[in-house]
């Protein structure tokens, strides 16, 4: 039996290449004759970067940069030198991993380092970047981004506006005249499965404000502050930008990037896969086996494990799915859910013994494919 093993990462407890270990080493202890392929898969958040240089070849380039909060760090994005492709991870220069939860603060938090990563990657000759966009801080529709790249945002005195959300009610005039035109043309592909608009009760604001540390009173002058911008990019680009699916992703950082930039969002997972060649491998398998840290609906919203799932089904292939958690939400999409707690524990404990947790639970998977294999 020929098995392929795509998962996505298990946040907080393994990446997806620790997870696929996993999953190999217990379908080995109970079965040695099964032939593995393991493709671990990511969607644009963390870990993308290193997943797409160990299966392509590249290297990490190590940038200074602001964190969320201003403080200069070392951050990297991933080169990959032969079709000089950049892969930016927007978590490795504005993200939540960055700062305490103490400290988030939407309407401080800038995106100014993602920017000055696309900056270094354009200087050093990028003809494309990727850009995941999971795990941000920000909430500022990508102004601080914009001024790392040498837009203009000034307020109706000609002034600077302040970085952050608080930045983004006082923004009344936007200006190129400084930017480089190899930052403009650079194609950028903006790595996102959230299907979120920019504005209103699914916006950037509302949705993914909270999380970000935004109270009630913060959620609702930040959806202000980006109508307020948005319709100022609107004017100035003649684009419709509100009604993109996808622009309230990461604070709406890709409504200004979609609206002045060589720039397009699309599904992280199926990028993803699709440049790993992990169709490839499906289409020679009798079994796949995918999951993430806890399978549910969102799963099923165009993540890693549903792409695998849904070509799985066109292929007639079975697909099985390991999860932390599952939820019956998403038993529809896959032939068997499975989770790999075997008892009452805590969340922590779980997340820490995951390896072996995965292993143990594929062990007796496999035993029951030895049997059904015969």
């Amino acid at each position: 039996m020929r098995i392929l093993i795509a998962p996505n990462a298990m946040k907080g407890s393994m990446t997806a290449s620790d997870f696929a270990d996993a999953i190999g080493e217990g379908l080995l202890m109970a079965d040695p004759s099964l032939e593995l392929i393991k493709s671990p898969l990511a969607d644009g958040g963390d870990g993308t970067a290193e997943l797409l240089l160990n299966a392509l070849g590249g290297i990490f380039v190590p940038v200074k940069v602001h964190d969320p909060l201003g403080r200069v760090i070392i951050s990297r994005f991933g080169w990959l030198p032969e079709p000089r492709w950049a892969i930016i991870e927007m978590a490795e220069a504005s993200g939540m991993k960055l700062v305490m939860s103490s400290e988030l603060n939407p309407l401080v938090a800038s995106s100014r380092g993602t920017g000055e990563l696309i900056l270094e990657a354009v200087n050093r000759g990028a003809q494309k970047i990727i850009l995941g966009i999971g795990g941000s801080a920000t909430v500022d529709g990508g102004i601080g981004m914009l001024k790392a790249l040498g837009f203009k945002l000034l307020d109706i005195n000609r002034i600077e506006v302040p970085e952050g959300g608080k930045g983004l009610i006082e923004v009344d005039e936007i200006s190129a005249e400084n930017v480089k035109p190899e930052v403009l043309h650079c194609e950028i592909l903006i790595a996102s499965d959230v299907k979120n608009p920019l504005l209103g009760e699914n916006g950037a604001a509302a949705i993914y404000g909270p999380q970000k540390g935004a109270t009630n009173q913060m959620v609702n002058e930040l959806d202000l502050g980006l109508a307020h911008y948005c319709s100022l990019l609107e004017q100035s680009t003649l684009k419709d930008l509100r009604s993109i699916s996808g622009g309230g992703a990461a604070g709406g950082i890709a409504v200004p990037l979609i609206a002045y930039f060589n720039a397009r969002i699309v599904s992280g997972a199926t990028l993803i896969i699709d440049l790993l060649g992990v169709l490839d491998d499906l289409r020679n398998c009798d079994l796949v086996i995918t999951g993430e840290g806890c399978i549910d609906l969102q799963t099923c919203h165009g993540k890693g494990p549903a792409v695998i799932a849904n070509a799985a089904r066109a292929a007639g292939i079975p697909v099985i799915a390991i999860g932390g958690s599952m939820k019956q939400e998403a038993s529809y999409l896959f032939d068997g859910i499975f989770s790999i707690v075997n008892g009452p524990s805590s969340l922590e404990e779980a997340m820490r013994n995951g390896f072996n947790l995965t292993k143990q639970l594929s062990m007796e998977l496999g035993k029951l494919l030895k049997i059904f294999s015969k």
